[in-house]
């Protein structure tokens, strides 16, 4: 019985893991990153590309269920940690937060509009004229 009932808990109370794509703005010629390179992109660490231009952050609410994803599965940490990091940067007045979007949609929309842009999509989205780079 208890074996079922857990069975039971874990099937429908459990949100479904979903894979996550890192997007940029066409325009950068990178096609993967390190996981390390990555973090210091949204820890805004590294505010510019190898090329010398600006790096855009764009995310999505820290209780959004596709950043919390991308903060597990990519950059691997807890989404309040980022925010934590991004709070010290902002109060402190050495740096600023990523700029935060409401929707998927409209953080794709801006990434792909926005030169420098870097932001994430659900792995299932369709190709949106962004370019999608691979964490490795």
């Amino acid at each position: 019985m208890f074996k079922y009932l857990l069975f039971v808990i874990v099937c429908f109370f459990t949100a479904p893991v979903q894979a996550v794509q890192v997007i940029a703005h066409p325009s950068i010629e990178l096609h993967h990153l390190s996981p390390a390179q990555l973090r210091a992109l949204f820890s805004m660490r590294q505010t510019q590309w190898p090329d010398g231009s600006a790096v855009r952050v764009f995310v999505l609410s820290s209780d959004h269920p596709l950043h919390q994803n991308f903060c597990k599965e990519q950059l691997r940490m807890f989404p309040y940690q980022l925010d934590n990091i991004w709070n010290r940067l902002s109060f402190s007045g050495i740096g600023s937060r990523p700029q935060q979007v409401s929707t998927e949609q409209e953080l794709i929309e801006l990434v792909q509009s926005t030169p420098g842009g870097i932001g994430y999509r659900a792995g299932n989205a369709n190709d949106t004229g962004v370019r999608i780079i691979e964490i490795r």
